[in-house]
């Protein structure tokens, strides 16, 4: 099952209108350099020109973000933050949560263990794994590690249910009593 994530296209309208805002950013600083107004104009248009090549390529990725949940495996894609496939063993519990408008649109994480790439607020699927999945806050500079993933994906009920079904919950045997035999210096 292939899942997109809900407000996309918002959220690809506010990364465009950032990107333009940051770009105009950048021409006027470099303007202003050219127009003999200091050197510090150069390196803020240096900075706000690899912010604008940033967001924009955030722009145009922002379509493909999306869940698919195959039965062994899963892929998760958000943007240039994440592109990883999963073992559906690793998921260990799916469950059905809340993103507020106050956690905002992208990835969020307020460092204690969840990981929110929202692209809207309201219903969301928090995906909690066996081992910290790394998620990159600005890609190939700050990663976070983090066991919880919460996605914005449409139909996250169905999402959940997925991964309900596809994995059931572990049993162990009984522990059986067994006699210990001293061996030396060695006990098994």
């Amino acid at each position: 099952m292939l899942f997109a994530f809900r407000g996309i296209r918002f959220y690809q309208l506010i990364l465009a209108v950032a990107a333009l805002a940051t770009g105009l950013g950048a021409v006027f600083s470099l303007k202003a350099f050219v127009d003999d107004r200091g050197a510090p104009f150069i390196f803020l248009a240096l900075i706000l020109g690899a912010v604008f090549l940033f967001l924009f390529g955030t722009a145009l990725r922002a379509p493909t973000s999306f869940v698919a949940v195959a039965e062994e495996r899963t892929r998760v894609r958000y943007s240039p933050f994440l592109d990883r496939v999963f073992d559906n063993r690793e998921i260990v519990n799916a469950e059905l949560v809340r993103h507020p408008w106050w956690g905002g649109m992208g990835v969020r994480t307020m460092f204690r263990g969840d990981v929110a790439l929202a692209s809207t607020w309201g219903a969301a699927a928090r995906i909690t794994f066996r081992e910290p999945v790394r998620v990159w806050l600005i890609p190939r500079l700050i990663p976070v590690r983090t066991q919880r993933l919460i996605v914005t994906v449409r139909n996250p009920e169905k999402l959940v249910e997925r991964f309900r079904q596809a994995t059931p919950a572990p049993s162990r045997p009984a522990p059986t009593a067994r006699k210990m035999r001293n061996r030396g210096f060695r006990t098994r």
